[in-house]
């Protein structure tokens, strides 16, 4: 965004939806936070956070580190290791330098094998937090050695996050390990009201007012197309932000998304692949054909997508009246539920792509 003309536009003074991890502006999930606190409170070894991608994991894990300010060593790791033996490397890598130099100077014969010995004495009684992201990209050995490590140092809790596949790794692979972890936090998305503080808190940190240049209209908009992932309420924003911009529009309102929602008209491939990923995901179950209540496109969904079932069905039906309005799917009453349907303008073209 040209930055003098969003100052007099918007009140800004930067883009408020650029996509930077902001731990000071996370909201919401306050429950699934206070699990994990309490966990490490109580000395857990191992926490388990898993979430789509989109749903804050990330923001989550830096917010929390933060959160321990009479904790000396609180680290965080974007990726675990592929190989064992660089969890060496890593060590060396986070630990203030000086605290542990004498540790990892030449010659000192530190490998994986005695390390866990080595970190021992020099913690003492310190608590450690390794805060690990990505966790679904490691290895097994290297997940193993992992277990061996932090079961082997006294004062060493290890926070994990990861796509919602990375529990089913585990059990499936590391059984051992699986057991290890005392406390397992699922996140969702975020409820309207969440929403709206995740945009409110974003623009007041770009010097902005409140929710201004967007209402509350709006924001019920953005929530209903998002479903409520802050990714992709950044994303949406950030869209209607600079059209409005284009269009030298101060207010983002209901007229304003009206003229920018223009109907599908032509039945096209390229048409569903800029829809988002998750309205992508639904129309891939409609596609199979039959009909569906959103419990069932949840449970069609659950293993790739979502853990938390009544976040997964809220966000769902969300999404569903977005698909419908846009024309792609339809829905019919049966008993006393509705049952979803791939519209047949869109039926053809799904089942090709």
């Amino acid at each position: 965004m040209n930055d003098e003309k969003t100052v007099k536009l918007f009140g800004w003074k930067s883009n408020p939806f650029t996509f930077r991890i902001l731990p000071d502006l996370f909201v919401g999930y306050d429950g699934e936070v206070n699990k994990i606190i309490e966990g490490l409170h109580n000395g857990d070894k191992f926490s388990l956070l898993t979430g789509p991608t989109g749903s804050g994991k990330t923001t989550l894990l830096k917010s929390l580190g933060s959160r321990f300010p009479d904790y000396r060593y609180v680290f965080y790791l974007p990726k675990p290791p592929k190989d064992p033996e660089d969890w060496v490397t890593v060590f060396e890598r986070i630990v203030k330098p000086g605290v542990f130099k004498s540790l990892f100077s030449r010659g000192n014969g530190i490998n994986i094998y005695n390390l866990s010995e080595k970190i021992n004495k020099k913690l003492g009684n310190e608590r450690f937090l390794l805060f690990v992201d990505e966790c679904h990209e490691a290895s097994l050995d290297s997940l193993e050695w992992l277990r061996t490590l932090v079961d082997n140092i006294d004062n060493l809790s290890v926070i994990m996050a990861g796509l919602p596949v990375f529990e089913n790794i585990l059990k499936s692979n590391l059984e051992t390990f699986s057991r290890r972890i005392s406390t397992k936090t699922d996140l969702g998305n975020l409820t309207k009201a969440e929403t709206r503080e995740l945009v409110k808190k974003r623009i007041e940190n770009a010097g902005g007012d409140d929710i201004r240049p967007f209402t509350s209209r709006t924001i019920e908009y953005v929530y209903e197309r998002t479903g409520g992932f802050p990714r992709e309420v950044i994303r949406l924003c950030n869209d209607l932000a600079h059209k409005a911009l284009r269009s030298n529009i101060s207010t983002i309102d209901t007229d304003f998304l009206k003229e920018t929602e223009a109907p599908v008209t032509r039945v096209s491939l390229e048409t569903i692949e800029s829809l988002p990923e998750r309205q992508k995901l639904i129309l891939d179950v409609l596609s199979k054909g039959g009909e569906f209540t959103p419990s069932e496109i949840v449970s069609e969904m659950d293993d790739e997508v979502y853990k938390n079932r009544e976040n997964a069905i809220r966000s769902v039906n969300n999404l569903l009246r977005r698909l419908m309005k846009e024309g792609f799917a339809e829905r019919k009453r049966v008993g006393k539920t509705y049952k979803y349907v791939i519209s047949s303008k869109f039926r053809t073209l799904m089942v090709e792509a």
